[in-house]
């Protein structure tokens, strides 16, 4: 009640807040983030139903794509996720005290950048032929198209990774790694369901029999 108070008082401002839910490996991008840098108490996560769902009329007044995750920050919000991050690491640059995500080297951001970029423009937009029910998935009106098309921008991202690691962009965690990471905590699961599909010379493929992506949504949450 008193945080209420002084809300309305104008003596304390909004909290932070990243409109997000679990299924969203998007919002994991960034709730990753927040844990390793240490500022997970500097912004509080809620679900978008506090502000009528991902298509009610005051969330699509913050975030006109009506999807997850959405950060709002006092006057400011920001709805895509990699913009996000950055925000908020620019933004608590001298707090917390995990890694800044950035790495020392030039090479080592330049190959972290091109991981991030490489995950948004070529895996992200199509992840949806993993559980939605029908096209298009992205650019491709073909489950099985857009599954061999993901299977071939994996292996791309995975000639961007760094061989000595530990991390994608070599030995410092990066935005490369955020992005990446609960992404492939989602395919891991959910790929080995279409093995037939993927290796299907044509025709368009389904999930197996019971699986998620056979009938009906699912699984990861859209966004950016």
């Amino acid at each position: 009640m008193a945080l209420i108070i002084s809300i309305l008082a104008g003596t304390l401002s909004l909290p932070t807040t990243l409109y997000d839910l679990p299924v969203s490996n998007h919002g994991a991008r960034v709730r990753l983030l927040l844990y390793k840098r240490g500022l997970e108490s500097a912004v509080r996560v809620a679900s978008p139903m506090e502000l009528g769902g991902l298509r009610g009329e005051k969330y699509l007044s913050l975030n006109p794509q009506g999807k997850m995750p959405l950060l709002v920050d006092g006057d400011s919000c920001v709805w895509e996720t990699d913009a996000i991050c950055r925000h908020l690491l620019e933004k608590h640059a001298a707090e917390g005290d995990g890694p800044s995500l950035f790495p020392t080297s030039l090479a080592a951001r330049t190959a972290a950048e091109v991981i991030v970029r490489h995950h948004d423009t070529y895996i992200g937009p199509i992840q949806g032929c993993l559980y939605k029910p029908a096209p298009p998935f992205g650019r491709f009106t073909s489950r099985r198209d857009a599954l061999q098309e993901l299977v071939k921008q994996l292996a791309v991202a995975e000639a961007l990774a760094d061989p000595t690691g530990p991390y994608l962009a070599g030995e410092e965690f990066s935005l490369a790694d955020a992005t990446l990471f609960p992404t492939m905590v989602f395919i891991t699961h959910m790929l080995p369901k279409f093995e037939d599909a993927v290796a299907s010379p044509a025709g368009e493929a389904g999930a197996r029999p019971g699986t998620p992506g056979a009938a009906g949504g699912g699984g990861a949450g859209g966004g950016g």
